[in-house]
Formats: C-alpha cells, sequence, structure tokens
C-alpha cells in the first residue's frame, strides 16, 4: 500500500510554493519521495510572512516566477526540463490579493478584479500549457489545482463581521470592523473547477489527470478569535480545518492512489459545503 503512495523518481513543480499551503504541499511531495521545486514571486506575501512556516521546506528547490508573465513561465519551465528533464506532478495554487480586497462589492477596484484573475486564472493557463506539452510527450501526469469552498458556494458575509482579515492578508489596517470577501475570488476559484474539468476531458485520452483540490477555511496564525468563532459555527464538524489536513487529499491525487480518478473537485471543508 505504500508504494502506491510513493511519488519516488517523480519530479513535482508547486506554483506558490512559498506561501503558507504551498510550503506544506511542497514538504509533502518531497518526503513522499518526489524532487520538489517550489516557484513564487521572490517576495513572499503579507499571509505568508504573517503566519510564519507551515512546514520545513529543506531540499526544495526554490525558483521564481511570475505567472502572469509569459515568458517567466516559460523560462522556468525549459529550466526544470534541463535539470530533470519532466514534470509528473504540478500543484497549482497561486493567488494575490490587493489592499481594497476587503472592500464592499461596489468600492472594489477594476485593478483588484483583475490583479486576482491575472494571478489565479491567466497564471494557471500560462502554467498548464508549458507543462503540458512535457505531460503530452510522457503520456502521463498529475495536474492538481487548488480552488475553495468559494468556488463553489457564495461567502455568508455575516462572519466577517468583526474579523482581523484585512490586516492579515492585505496588510489593510483601515478595515476595521465589517469587511466583505472579494467577488474576484469566489470568480477565480470556480473558473478553476471549470478550468480542471476541461483539461480533464481534453487530456485523459493521453493519461495526463486533472483535478482539484478545495479547502475550507484553514487555520492561519494571527486570526482573531471573533473571526474564528464565527466561522467554526457553519461547519458541521465545529471547527476550522488545519494545513496539514490537506495532505492525505494532495498524496492521493498526486499518486498512483488515484490513478482512475480525473476531472474531479475534491473538498475538504469539515461539512462546510454539505448543509
Amino acid at each position: 500500500m505504500s508504494d502506491l503512495f510513493s511519488l519516488s523518481g517523480k519530479t513535482a513543480l508547486v506554483i506558490g510554493g512559498r506561501g503558507y499551503l504551498g510550503q506544506r504541499f511542497c514538504a509533502v511531495l518531497r518526503d513522499a519521495g518526489a524532487t520538489v521545486f517550489s516557484a513564487d514571486l521572490p517576495k513572499q506575501s503579507t499571509a505568508a510572512k504573517k503566519a510564519g512556516k507551515s512546514a520545513d521546506t529543506k531540499g526544495v528547490h526554490q525558483k521564481d516566477i511570475d505567472v502572469r508573465d509569459e515568458e517567466s513561465v516559460k523560462s522556468l519551465i525549459q529550466e526544470i526540463k534541463k535539470e530533470t528533464g519532466k514534470i509528473d506532478v504540478l500543484v497549482y495554487g497561486a493567488t494575490a490579493k490587493l489592499k481594497d480586497f476587503f472592500s464592499p462589492f461596489t468600492e472594489c477596484s477594476l485593478e483588484g478584479w483583475k490583479t486576482v484573475l491575472s494571478a489565479e486564472l491567466d497564471g494557471a493557463f500560462l502554467v498548464t500549457q508549458q507543462v503540458g506539452k512535457l505531460m503530452e510527450k510522457q503520456k502521463s501526469g498529475s495536474v492538481i489545482f487548488l480552488s475553495s469552498i468559494y468556488g463553489i458556494v457564495g461567502n455568508d458575509q455575516r462572519i466577517y463581521e468583526g474579523s482581523n482579515l484585512a490586516d492579515l492578508y492585505a496588510n489593510n489596517t483601515e478595515m476595521k470592523g465589517k469587511i466583505f470577501s472579494h467577488g474576484a475570488y469566489n470568480t477565480a476559484k470556480g473558473g478553476i473547477i471549470a478550468f480542471t474539468r476541461y483539461l480533464a476531458a481534453y487530456w485523459g485520452h493521453l493519461g495526463i489527470r486533472v483535478n482539484c483540490i478545495s479547502p475550507g477555511g484553514m487555520w492561519h496564525p494571527g486570526e482573531n478569535e471573533e473571526f474564528v468563532r464565527k466561522y467554526s459555527q457553519k461547519v458541521p464538524m465545529g471547527r476550522k480545518g488545519k494545513v496539514e489536513e490537506l495532505d492525505g487529499a494532495l498524496l492521493y491525487l498526486a499518486s498512483d492512489a488515484s490513478g482512475y480518478v480525473t476531472g474531479h473537485n475534491l473538498v475538504v471543508d469539515g461539512g462546510w459545503t454539505a448543509w
């Protein structure tokens, strides 16, 4: 059974690998035996900095990338190809949050909307296009997108009353009390689920599997008690998730254990979307 989940001899690329979840994903794939490349912007996001480390990424190869820049994407994939000759697993988890991310919908800027969609959707397009060329030649591969429960359902805006998320995730100390969740995030995450199904159907005959993971709210250091309490009240299991509770889902989709699974959205949310 352990061989079924082994990634020994595999090469994995994690886009967004310097983020809070990305660090953990890199460590999980590395511990399963893969050679792991972490690609992200050189500068960590505000959220990742404030959250600190979610895992020890010793042995993970750190690379820089701007997923919105086609040349940056092409250059990275060619660099990895020269080093290893292949990419067996791609995990795409890039995202972005501007200062007005938690503003009311009618006050959000077009710039902010475009920034989120560019990182989430344009980047997914550019990266999978380049990695897909390698996987087509290999006639194998596993692509895993990171979506969200908010790609499936709308937000209950009431839970954000009294939250400190604007400061924690977008470095916005001006938003106090009532904040909102940005529509661009939901739009992008819903798009990722649709893109997953498209690519699964497109590449299925080549043995390239494409799936996504939709986590519920994962606990981050620094979130205030008021928000955690309100969020947890809406979860059947009565709490936020722990980042390590995504380990199994990631390893399952990356490995041969899910050899006949493609086009699937694996929801890890403590039951949030069940009621």
